[in-house]
């Protein structure tokens, strides 16, 4: 079976971003997203834009870690409203945005910290976050 093809999604290259990067990797997941790669600040015009977009289509996975300070880009709901368009599963990281968190294809999680223990638990079953992708 191929690996998972996961998007990351934030409002900024944090550590909580990076662990769930790396957790994902070490359970076998190819990582699509690259903005978080880049060296330096992370510019909003090289972020979200219709190259990010075309990226997301190929994904299986959008991982949204959806606020800083409580606060919630509005574009990560424009991601994930995306994702869900297109019939990409989404797990959402963070406050729940009622819209977004009651669609059957958004897992919502607390923390990172959550998430990170649900990769890890599941390792090996990758094909529980590809069963919940919608069919377009």
């Amino acid at each position: 079976m191929s690996a998972i093809n996961v998007y990351l999604e934030a409002p900024g290259r944090t550590q909580d971003l990076l662990n769930i990067k790396w957790a994902l990797r070490s359970a076998g997941y190819s990582i699509a997203s690259a903005w978080h790669d880049a060296k330096g600040p992370v510019l909003v015009q090289d972020h979200w834009n219709a190259t990010t977009l075309e990226r997301l289509q190929n994904c299986d996975l959008l991982v949204v870690v959806g606020a800083i300070n409580d606060a919630v880009a509005p574009e990560l709901a424009m991601m994930a409203g995306f994702a869900l368009a297109r019939g990409i599963a989404v797990c959402w990281i963070g406050p729940a945005i009622r819209a977004l968190c009651d669609f059957r294809a958004v897992q919502r999680f607390n923390t990172a910290e959550e998430f990170r223990k649900q990769i890890i638990s599941q390792t090996g079953s990758q094909a529980s976050w590809t069963a919940r992708r919608l069919v377009a």
